[in-house]
């Protein structure tokens, strides 16, 4: 229990006595160095990714391009969120965090930087939504779809107020920061250092809300979500793959399966990335065993993210995986036989004139 007055005797007092974890994941450092690398490695991927769905999506799926374009620009702007721009070092039990991105470095608001983060994973789950939705209504045999555009709207204007209503856990936010962090350290008595920073901020610290938020506003959010996913998931499977004798084409059906396929591997693959660590976050806190290093490790994770997406992509969906086999494939015979060809000429035995020529003919 936290006797101190103030944090600066706290720091003096308490903290002394504390054995806090100084290695690298649990640090600072651990999580932003690893997330930026990650992010830089992953945005060529995912900006070819966007290209490929742009340009390369085949005639007979232009009804999911769209959705699929906006739910990987969504996807991408959250992992640049998460690993670039806000990058936040956790304080947990407590919604306690210092932000590490670049929007620090221009004095954005701490507040403003959360409530950005909120809305654009908000966005993400309905794009989601929206992409097999989309692919279930375009599936003519189905029944149970909106037929109407107005009833569109309504159902994505709910999707959307629903999770926003979380939202006024913001007018929850402590206005004395310093009192805030006090009882946060009740509930985690020894965090890193930085905790101490006038930059850490504190979001949510009353024990109370902290239980109603992971108790009920964070599960319904994920029951709200993923069951209308499992809902639109099970409409495409039960028409792609249990009526057979529904549709016309069976080279449509085939397409539309393969289709179905790398949708749902794009799409869900990441997720289950994503999962892992956070269900061992959410029983770390459970059993009140958490520490900086799993919830370090937690949030590395969107950089991951970012990367496992774009190449779910690339490699299942057909249209996509085979345009970049075939540029490999052409690449390599083209430049086989200009180098066959050189050398019968005789014009130089010089390799290195060779290397040089090939490579000037290529750029």
């Amino acid at each position: 229990m936290v006797s101190a007055q103030s944090l600066s005797e706290y720091y003096s007092n308490n903290y002394s006595k504390c054995s806090v974890d100084n290695s690298f994941l649990a640090s600072w450092q651990g999580l932003a160095y690893p997330s930026h690398v990650f992010q830089a490695i992953g945005f060529p991927f995912q900006m070819l990714t966007f290209w490929l769905i742009l340009k390369k999506t085949p005639d007979n799926m232009k009804s999911i391009k769209k959705p699929l374009l906006i739910a990987h620009i969504l996807c991408t702007l959250l992992d640049i969120h998460f690993s670039t721009l806000v990058t936040p070092y956790m304080f947990l039990p407590s919604f306690t965090y210092l932000p590490l991105g670049v929007l620090s470095l221009f004095k954005v608001p701490v507040l403003v930087q959360s409530f950005l983060m909120v809305e654009t994973l908000i966005a993400v789950l309905i794009s989601l939504v929206y992409v097999f939705e989309c692919r279930s209504r375009s599936i003519q045999e189905n029944r149970i779809k909106f037929e109407s555009k107005t009833a569109r709207i309504i159902y994505y204007v709910i999707l959307y107020l629903l999770p926003s209503l979380s939202l006024l856990l913001y007018f929850k936010v402590p206005h004395n920061q310093e009192t805030a962090k006090l009882e946060a350290l009740q509930l985690f008595p020894c965090p890193s250092k930085e905790f101490f920073l006038d930059e850490t901020f504190v979001v949510l610290s009353d024990p109370f809300w902290l239980s109603f938020t992971l108790a009920f506003a964070i599960p319904a959010i994920a029951i709200l979500f993923f069951g209308n996913i499992i809902f639109h998931v099970s409409c495409c499977i039960f028409h792609l793959y249990m009526t057979p004798g529904a549709m016309t084409s069976i080279r449509t059906r085939l397409i539309q399966r393969r289709f179905f396929i790398g949708l749902f591997a794009q799409t869900g693959v990441p997720f289950v990335v994503l999962a892992i660590p956070y269900t061992l976050l959410g029983v770390s806190m459970a059993i009140n065993r958490i520490s900086q290093v799993i919830t370090n490790l937690s949030f590395i994770s969107f950089g991951l993210h970012g990367i496992v997406e774009s190449s779910c992509a690339l490699t299942f969906h057909h249209s996509y995986r085979l345009y970049i086999q075939n540029i490999f494939m052409k690449t390599k015979t083209i430049k086989s036989e200009f180098l066959r060809l050189y050398q019968v000429t005789g014009v130089s035995r010089d390799p290195l004139i060779y290397e040089e020529s090939v490579n000037n003919w290529f750029q």
